[in-house]
């Protein structure tokens, strides 16, 4: 005898970077298993590939990338369908930097946070199209979720920077010649902008510093001092467990 279909609920949420709209459902036990088992792993490949696969998986709508969306698409996604699927609230710790008679306090105390009031923010809009000189203009885009997953370890700050600039640039404009990114490795993107002056690099850093993020307001007092708490949460990693 055949066992029961089990029906899941389906979900509307909006893309952060288009508004567009599309329809999702929950976790099933067996992603569970899969995220569980990449967490432990410690791999961050498998970690990034199973991300991406459980969210593709948990899509409803098929016309949807997730290589083609922007990295905090991605997030939100991920973040939207772990409230739906385990739960809105998350247990994560802080630890208290007030200072008390000259000393730290450094107490680590749980905090629930609600998920479900993740949003993207942006704390300045920067023009995508950045001017170099009378003659040179590049075009920037967002770059897309495991490239900057890659980027987010075993790297000094400055290398760090210069290749996700590399992975948003998306045209070089050359008098009447347009270049795409596409045609250039990434290393030649990075040697490029290794040959700017400090101005320029600083245009492409505004743009690269102001990226839409995820932000969860989170507050909790410190059992110690006494001390609330109140700040914007943008740790992702916490939400793989």
């Amino acid at each position: 005898m055949t066992l029961p279909k089990i029906d899941v609920p389906i979900y509307e949420l909006q893309l952060p970077s288009s508004k567009k709209s599309v329809r999702v459902r929950p976790f099933l036990v067996k992603e569970e298993k899969l995220l569980l088992i990449a967490v432990e792993s410690k791999d961050q490949n498998s970690i990034i590939q199973t991300t991406k696969q459980i969210i593709s998986n948990c899509l409803v709508d098929g016309d949807v990338n997730i290589d083609k969306l922007p990295f905090f698409d991605v997030d939100y996604l991920f973040i939207a369908l772990r409230a739906k699927s385990v739960g809105e609230t998350v247990t994560v710790n802080f630890i208290c930097n007030m200072f008390t008679n000259g000393d730290k306090c450094g107490a680590k105390f749980p905090v629930n946070i609600d998920i479900g009031k993740c949003e993207v923010k942006q704390k300045q809009e920067v023009s995508s199209t950045i001017k170099l000189t009378e003659k040179v203009t590049i075009k920037m885009k967002y770059p897309g979720y495991e490239v900057m997953k890659r980027f987010m370890e075993n790297e000094d700050a400055m290398s760090k920077k210069i290749k996700i600039m590399a992975a948003s640039i998306d045209q070089i404009i050359d008098g009447t010649k347009v270049l795409s990114s596409k045609d250039y490795s990434r290393e030649e993107l990075e040697k490029y902008i290794e040959t700017f002056t400090e101005e320029q690099y600083k245009k492409l850093e505004q743009f690269v510093d102001n990226f839409p993020s995820f932000v969860i307001l989170a507050e909790g007092k410190c059992p110690k001092c006494g001390f609330h708490h109140k700040l914007e949460y943008t740790d992702f990693t916490s939400f793989f467990t």
